[in-house]
């Protein structure tokens, strides 16, 4: 395994946790418009139209929430292969930059400043980390 394939392994996680967060808002969104709007009781009108927004609304909640758990558990499962296998990385202040920056969902800059060291230390422990990570990652028998 290359660095640039440890990399498309790790990548998912951070886009899956935009994903979920994309849908979170979503349905935030969607409940907002649902719970804002009253329902009128106007006798002419019978075809009820804020009922039906807010019917609408309350089907994409449940369609959105469904697709939410999807995500989730995609990510969960993914987020265990990869884990466990970073869990294996020695010594620790390598696993501990993957762990911020893909776990963490950080960026460089700012997993620097978790660990306390410049970007520069931090992003070349990055590199030896991925490196660690791809011999593991051959013991699993993934090339």
């Amino acid at each position: 395994m290359t660095q640039e394939e440890a990399k498309k392994e790790l990548k998912p996680i951070k886009e899956m946790e935009k994903d979920i967060k994309s849908v979170e808002l979503e349905i935030e969104r969607l409940m907002t418009i649902a719970t804002k709007m009253t329902p009128s009781y106007d006798v002419v009108n019978t075809t009820g139209g804020h009922k039906d927004k807010i019917a609408e609304a309350l089907i994409k909640v449940e369609e959105y929430r469904g697709r939410l758990s999807r995500l989730i558990v995609r990510s969960l499962d993914h987020k265990e292969r990869c884990l466990e296998k970073v869990m294996q990385i020695e010594p620790q202040s390598l696993q501990k930059v993957l762990y911020y920056y893909y776990f963490m969902d950080m960026t460089m800059e700012r997993t620097a400043e978790k660990i306390g060291k410049s970007y520069q230390w931090t992003y070349g422990k990055f590199q030896s980390a991925l490196d660690e990570y791809c011999k593991i990652s051959e013991k699993y028998g993934v090339s």
